[in-house]
C-alpha cells in the first residue's frame, strides 16, 4: 500500500459523524449529574449516578460504530474490562457490605461511563458536549459555593460538619471534603479554558471563561493546600506549553516545581489545616534518602499510608479487590503513625494494592501514552485551535496528577474522577483521531 493511500484510508476513517441531539444531552448531563450525586435522589441502594451511568452504557455500546485504530481506546478497553469484572462480581457477591459493596458500585458505574463515551465517535460534536458538561458541573457548584459562602450552610454529608473538632476550614459544597472540591476545580479549570475554543457564540465563550476566573479563588477557599499547589503548577505548566524556547519553558518548569514546593511548605498547618492537634510542637518530619523534611501530621500521615500501601502489594500483588486497602488497615493496624486515618490518601497506591501491579502498570502505560499524545498534539496545532487546548489541558492536568491522587481520602468511590478519566481518555482518543489526518497527499491539514 502507497503512502498516499494509506493517507486516504485514514482520511476516510476521521471520524466526523455528530451526535444526536439525545446524545449530546446525555454526553453533557455526565459530569453534573456525578458532582450533585450527593444531593440527588437515590431509590434504595440506587444512586442517580449508578443508574445513569448504566443508562449511558446502554446509549454508547447502541451507537458503537466502526472507528479508526486507535492505541489510547485499545489501552482503555484493556485497563477496563477486568476493572468492571471485579467491581461487578464484588457487588454479586459482597452486597451491602460495607466500603466493599460502595465502592465497588462507584467503580463499576465510573467504568460503564468510560466505555459508553469512548464507544461514541471521537469527533468535535463529542468534545463540545462534554465540555459543556463539566461547563454546567462549574456553574452548580460556583452557585453553591456562593450560598456557602454567606450562609455558612453545607450541602449533604460533609467532612466538617461530621468532625466538628477538626481544625481543617473551607469550602465544601456537595464534596463531602474542601480537599475534594480542589480537586474537583483542578481538573474543571483546564477544561473550561479548553471548553471556551470550541464555540463560536461569544456569550458561551465568555461564561466558559468567567467560571474558569471564579474558580481560581473558589480554590483558595477550598483551603486545600494541595488544591493550592496543583493550581501553581497547572496554571505553570499551562504557560510553559505556550512558550516555544526551550530555555524559557525550563525557566517555567523550575519556576513552577519551585512554587509547589514553597506552596505545601509555607502552608503546613494552616491551609490544609491539621489532624492533631500539637502538630504544631511535635516536630513531625518525613525521612527521604536521609533527609528529614519538616512535616506537619496531614503530609505525614498521608507518607505513612503510601508507606504503608506500598508493604501490602507484595502481600496481594493481583490485588485486594475493592475496599482492600481500608480492609487490610482495620484488620492489620497501620505499622506507621497515621493518626487513625485508614484510607489510602493516595489514589494511585489505592489502585494498586486493589487491583494489582498489572493494571496498576496498564494504568501507567495509558497515563504516559496519553502525555505524548496531548505534547504531540501541543507542539502540531496553531494557537486558539480547540486541539491545542485540549492538549494542553490534558497534559496540566496529568502534571497535576501526584498531587491530585493523594487529595481524597478514598479516590476511586468518588464520582467526578471517573467522569474526568472518561473525558481525557475520550480527548486523547479524538487527538489521535485527529492526528491519523494531518497529512494528507497533497500537503494540506485535515483539521
Amino acid at each position: 500500500m502507497t503512502m498516499a493511500m494509506r493517507h486516504k484510508r485514514a482520511a476516510d476513517l476521521v471520524e466526523t459523524s455528530e451526535l444526536t441531539r439525545l446524545g449530546r444531552v446525555l454526553v453533557a448531563f455526565l459530569p453534573p449529574i456525578a458532582v450533585l450525586n450527593p444531593i440527588l435522589p437515590h431509590i434504595g441502594p440506587v444512586a442517580s449516578f449508578t443508574a445513569y451511568s448504566v443508562l449511558f452504557f446502554a446509549y454508547g455500546v447502541f451507537h458503537l460504530r466502526r472507528r479508526p485504530p486507535s492505541g489510547i481506546r485499545r489501552l482503555v478497553l484493556v485497563l477496563c474490562l477486568p476493572v468492571l469484572a471485579i467491581a461487578l462480581w464484588t457487588v454479586i457477591t459482597q452486597f451491602g457490605t460495607p466500603v466493599v459493596f460502595t465502592e465497588a458500585v462507584v467503580v463499576a458505574g465510573g467504568i460503564f461511563i468510560v466505555l459508553g463515551l469512548i464507544a461514541l465517535p471521537s469527533s468535535r460534536d463529542t468534545m463540545r458536549a462534554i465540555l459543556a458538561g463539566w461547563l454546567l458541573a462549574s456553574l452548580a457548584t460556583t452557585v453553591l459555593a456562593a450560598i456557602e459562602l454567606t450562609t455558612g450552610r453545607h450541602f449533604g454529608p460533609n467532612y466538617l460538619d461530621a468532625n466538628p473538632t477538626a481544625t481543617k476550614t473551607g469550602v465544601v459544597t456537595v464534596f463531602f471534603n474542601p480537599n475534594n472540591y480542589a480537586a474537583f476545580l483542578c481538573l474543571a479549570i483546564p477544561l473550561l479554558l479548553a471548553g471556551a475554543t470550541l464555540t463560536t457564540r461569544r456569550w458561551l465563550r465568555l461564561t466558559y471563561y468567567a467560571t474558569a476566573v471564579v474558580s481560581v479563588p473558589l480554590t483558595v477557599a477550598t483551603s486545600s493546600r494541595f488544591g493550592l499547589a496543583a493550581l501553581v503548577l497547572g496554571g505553570s505548566i499551562w504557560l510553559m506549553l505556550r512558550l516555544r524556547s526551550h530555555i524559557a519553558q525550563a525557566f517555567m518548569l523550575a519556576f513552577a516545581l519551585f512554587a509547589v514546593i514553597l506552596t505545601l511548605t509555607l502552608l503546613q498547618g494552616r491551609a490544609a489545616g491539621d489532624i492533631s492537634s500539637a502538630a504544631r510542637s511535635s516536630g513531625y518530619v518525613i525521612s527521604v534518602m536521609g533527609l528529614d523534611i519538616p512535616s506537619d501530621s496531614s503530609l505525614l500521615a498521608r507518607w505513612n499510608l503510601m508507606l504503608n500501601g506500598l508493604d501490602m502489594i507484595p502481600h496481594t500483588p493481583f490485588g485486594s479487590g475493592p475496599g482492600g486497602y481500608e480492609l487490610a488497615a482495620q484488620a492489620q493496624g497501620t505499622t506507621r503513625n497515621t493518626f487513625g486515618m485508614i484510607n489510602p490518601h493516595n489514589g494511585a497506591i489505592e489502585f494498586i494494592t486493589q487491583y494489582g501491579i498489572i493494571l496498576g502498570a496498564i494504568a501507567a502505560l495509558l497515563t504516559i501514552t496519553l502525555f505524548i499524545v496531548s505534547v504531540r498534539a501541543n507542539n502540531t496545532y496553531g494557537k486558539g485551535t480547540p486541539e491545542r487546548a485540549l492538549a494542553s489541558a490534558t497534559v496540566c492536568v496529568i502534571a497535576m496528577l501526584p498531587l491530585i491522587l493523594g487529595m481524597h481520602s478514598t479516590f476511586l468511590d468518588v464520582p467526578h474522577e471517573w467522569i474526568g478519566f472518561a473525558t481525557f481518555a475520550a480527548v486523547g482518543a479524538y487527538l489521535q483521531a485527529r492526528r491519523a489526518t494531518i497529512a494528507v497527499p497533497d500537503g494540506s491539514t485535515n483539521v
